[in-house]
């Protein structure tokens, strides 16, 4: 598999986002991989985590662009570890980054992108075209 780029994954986002904020773990595991990748590249490669400030930190990543009533930090941090992008010590209490895993999926710049800064992006975009079409239906009166 390919690592992804920069501008490869910025498309991805946008199409993930296109019908607004996520409601679940993308479709089709590519997309999955890159949005999990994602995830655990904003992670202290060099700490350990426990699970309650890996929560914290995926809550707070996510905020700005998931719905999460239906798709929670909880299921991130378990697909996490089923896509081997976090290692989980033997108790299951501690958890840290697989920068190999991570590496091997996406190209190093891939690691800079903010999916919420996207999201609003595309938020803003739409409110125009919303703001536009009024406009135009308010004309044609």
């Amino acid at each position: 598999m390919e690592k992804v780029t920069l501008e490869g994954a910025e498309a991805r986002f946008e199409r993930m986002f296109g019908a607004g904020r996520l409601r679940r773990m993308p479709k089709g595991r590519a997309d999955t991989l890159l949005f999990l990748s994602v995830a655990a590249s904003i992670l202290d490669p060099r700490k350990i985590y426990s699970e309650p400030e890996l929560n914290e930190e995926l809550k707070n990543w996510m905020s700005d662009f998931v719905e999460q009533r239906v798709f929670d930090h909880v299921t991130v941090r378990r697909y996490l570890v089923d896509f081997h992008l976090l290692l989980r010590d033997q108790q299951g209490s501690r958890y840290q980054t697989n920068q190999t895993m991570i590496n091997h999926t996406i190209a190093p710049e891939v690691r800079s992108i903010q999916p919420a800064l996207i999201f609003d992006s595309m938020e803003t975009a739409r409110a125009q075209r919303r703001r536009d079409a009024k406009r135009t239906s308010d004309h044609s009166v």
